[in-house]
């Protein structure tokens, strides 16, 4: 889905509180360092009589250095950027939620309220006619929605960004 809108949104707001950042790559490499490590000890340390162990340790470690080298791969390559909420030290939570065409107006009026309450009490549904996005700071001091609905094979939103600070 493309969050562009609500990306930019963020990234407006005074003083510089949310700000573009890319995703750190130690965490997949740090994994992929994991995957190697249990591959060594798979190769050193196991005897051939434990087949089961072996072959777990094998599928692990392969597993989790095949991740970890493919996804630090992908962010070193790419130029994605995430909104980061500079006062808590900490990537925003990206969230959806998927609502029945129904459910629109009841939507729209309890996020121009800015009511959580109201959005919490609506019923959720499997299908994603509507999709409420939000991206939401750890502490809870910005959250940021926007509301889309599919046509003609893609996402559109619908209304504006709505930041409750």
């Amino acid at each position: 889905m493309n969050t562009f809108e609500i990306s930019e949104a963020l990234y407006a707001l005074p003083g510089g509180v949310v700000e573009a950042r890319r995703r750190p790559i130690f965490k997949p490499m740090a994994l992929a360092l994991v995957g190697v490590v249990l591959l060594i000890i798979n190769t050193v340390a196991i005897d051939s009589s434990m087949e089961a162990l072996s072959m777990l340790l094998l599928v692990a470690g392969v597993g989790l250095a095949g991740y970890g080298i493919v996804v630090s791969a992908m962010r070193l390559v790419s130029d994605e950027r995430v909104p980061y909420h500079t006062p808590s030290k900490r990537y925003m939570c990206y969230s959806e939620r998927y609502y029945d065409r129904s459910q629109l107006e009841a939507l729209q009026s309890a996020l121009k309220r800015g009511d959580e309450d109201a959005l919490a009490s609506i019923p959720t549904s499997n299908i994603s006619a509507i999709t409420l996005v939000c991206y939401r700071s750890k502490d809870g001091s910005i959250v940021a929605y926007a509301l889309y609905h599919y046509v003609d094979m893609e996402y559109c939103m619908i209304g504006d960004v709505y930041i409750k600070q």
